[in-house]
């Protein structure tokens, strides 16, 4: 059985039909013990009136039943399905008016025992009602007497039977109605579920490429983390893309110069220096942009990394080539903050804006950061010329360099704002008090 609704539905009428099975069996031995109890409280009202009515016999030595002292009118009324008959050692002394059956007597009756009890007797099922006294004579002397109750049980289950009847046919009804109620609550549940199968096929056929219905509390956090993957799966496909222009644009340079080199008949010292240096060119340049093309991106999915660590690494990089620039740190936030970030994504981001910081400052790079509400903050600021608005729109642009003088393929900030956009980062420009530029990054916690 490989339907959630099938194994739903089985077990909800498994455990349904068990719970109203058992609470009517428990509901219905519960009223009948107390309609049992209704009638014995019956019988034992009648035989305290019947007491009431017994007296002294003629001869003071024995006791009967005053018949006109008896205000219950069964016991007048043959075949009325109430009788009493009253007994001593020797047998029978009184019975009702209404008594036309020989009952058996009770013989094992204690005395001064009162007792209910169910009888099979002439075909039919009687209510007996036994209680055993002592009364004395004339000379007070006790003498051991049974006064027994007969009511026939007819009625009782007739009352009894129509009760069951009427309990099971309800209780039919209210499981098909909750079998019914929970059908309808569990296609209300299952239609997520349905609605993902529907966003899937729409995703499969590039209808649509995110799931963007609103999901319960309980499935949100899998469609939240889809969406992560989709949108690293794009990402990363746009980075190829990306990584191969970026490679066929870089390589036109050194591809240009090994072309003048093949048309040459003899290659001298400087022509073999120049190969082997644009050999190296495109070596490097072939395993950046594939590195590139390999970071991951993705916030909620990467690996927590220490932040402080991964900056001195790049600081302390970067200051044995630039030698001549000041790098100074003030890393305020804790040297625990941990950020969810891949290694190679932060460690990019870094090393991008750090070395523009020391490519294009005069002499001295200051790196600050703390924490802000729930960020984790990093500016980057140097003493260079700084850039006006329009600048920084350009450079943030695939392939634009404004300073032609300088080594780059002008990809570096452009790489930079992707990596940041895939992990939602916030990235701003502006004037540092040094005079130069001021990069600000604010990673969320």
């Amino acid at each position: 059985m490989n339907s959630i609704k099938s194994r739903l539905m089985l077990t909800s009428l498994i455990v349904l039909v068990g719970f109203m099975v058992l609470t009517a069996v428990a509901l219905e031995r519960a009223i009948r013990v107390r309609m049992l109890q209704a009638e014995e409280d019956k019988l034992t009202a009648l035989m305290y009136s019947v007491l009431a009515a017994v007296d002294r016999d003629a001869s003071g030595l024995s006791i009967t039943v005053a018949d006109e002292r008896l205000f219950e009118s069964a016991l007048f009324a043959p075949d009325s399905g109430l009788y009493a008959q009253l007994y001593d050692q020797q047998g029978e002394i009184w019975r009702s008016l209404s008594t036309e059956l020989d009952f058996p007597q009770v013989q094992d009756l204690k005395p001064e025992q009162l007792r209910f009890s169910q009888q099979n007797f002439d075909g039919k099922r009687w209510f007996q009602l036994a209680f055993s006294i002592r009364w004395p004579n004339v000379h007070d002397k006790l003498s051991l007497y049974r006064l027994v109750l007969w009511k026939d049980a007819g009625d009782f289950q007739a009352q009894f039977s129509a009760f069951r009847q009427t309990l099971w046919l309800w209780l039919l009804v209210t499981i098909a109605l909750l079998l019914l109620l929970m059908w309808l609550v569990m296609l209300w549940s299952l239609r997520p579920l349905r609605q993902i199968g529907e966003e899937l096929k729409a995703l499969e056929n590039n209808r649509q490429h995110r799931f963007d219905a609103h999901y319960p509390s309980e499935i949100q956090p899998l469609t939240q983390n889809l969406n992560l993957l989709l949108q690293r799966e794009q990402h990363q496909m746009q980075r190829y893309r990306h990584a191969l222009d970026d490679l066929a644009h870089s390589l036109k340079t050194p591809l240009a110069v090994l072309q003048g080199f093949s048309e040459k008949d003899q290659l001298c010292a400087d022509d073999l220096a120049s190969l082997n240096e644009q050999s190296q060119r495109m070596n490097q340049i072939i395993t950046y942009q594939l590195q590139k093309a390999a970071t991951v991106g993705g916030e909620s999915i990467s690996p927590l990394q220490s932040f402080n660590p991964l900056v001195e690494k790049t600081v302390n990089a970067l200051r044995r080539i630039y030698r001549d620039i000041e790098l100074e740190m003030a890393l305020k936030a804790t040297r625990k903050r941990q950020l969810r970030l891949d290694e190679s994504d932060l460690l990019e981001i870094l090393g991008n804006l750090i070395d523009n910081a020391c490519k294009y400052g005069n002499s001295r790079v200051r790196l600050t950061s703390r924490i802000e509400d729930e960020f984790m903050c990093l500016w980057i600021e140097d003493d260079g010329e700084g850039l006006d608005k329009e600048q920084l729109e350009q450079i943030l642009a695939r392939g634009a360099r404004l300073d032609q003088s300088r080594e780059g393929q002008g990809i570096g900030l452009a790489v930079v704002k992707e990596i940041v956009e895939a992990y939602d980062i916030n990235l701003k420009f502006g004037q540092s008090w040094m005079g130069g530029l001021k990069v600000e990054l604010c990673f969320r916690n």
